[in-house]
């Protein structure tokens, strides 16, 4: 998936570049309307087409790594590596702001994430995100999600590509620590 940035140069030429959404570490916070070599090593072309009307917006999480929160239209997706996209409500993600200038700095959010057994040999994998908001007020999103076990026919090839992850509520997963976590 790419999108599409209108970029200005030395005079009146717009130009606009498709810049895909997975990029490399070195390319991400590149401006590629100052530093034209970075384009093709980081895979940034000329577009030829400028209808679209969907064109996704990106912000980078600093943990965990390569994480990114992704806004198209008016849809919100939280997508980690090696994961399903998971859809956000707008509810959930309150004054994270999404433009071209904002592109290139990383959101500042924390992360903490518990793994343990149950007495039945149950294995829990969760994880809190808290995404800090851009604008006044500041708000503090908190987002909580537990990683599947995957066992059986779910650890085929076709149904192990990705990984969906169960949001769950931040009440539950403090209540699942402190009950299992030691």
């Amino acid at each position: 998936m790419a999108f599409v940035i209108f970029a200005c140069g030395g005079g009146n030429n717009k130009e606009v570049l498709n810049i895909p959404t997975n990029m490399p570490d070195i390319c991400q916070n590149v401006d590629f309307n100052v530093d034209k070599e970075m384009r093709k090593e980081c895979g940034v072309k000329p577009a030829r087409y400028q209808a679209y009307r969907n064109v996704p917006m990106q912000r980078y999480l600093i943990n965990p790594k390569d994480a990114s929160i992704v806004k198209t239209g008016n849809k919100i997706e939280l997508r980690f590596i090696g994961s399903l996209p998971v859809q956000l409500e707008d509810s959930q993600i309150v004054g994270v702001t999404f433009s071209d200038s904002k592109r290139l700095a990383k959101i500042e959010n924390t992360y903490d994430y518990k793994e343990f057994y149950n007495e039945k040999k149950e294995r829990f994998k969760l994880f809190k995100l808290m995404i800090p908001s851009d604008t006044g007020p500041k708000t503090e999103n908190l987002l909580c999600f537990r990683v599947p076990e995957l066992k059986g026919s779910d650890r085929t090839r076709s149904a192990a590509m990705a990984t969906k992850m169960e949001s769950i509520s931040c009440e539950t997963l403090d209540a699942l620590i402190a009950e299992h976590a030691k």
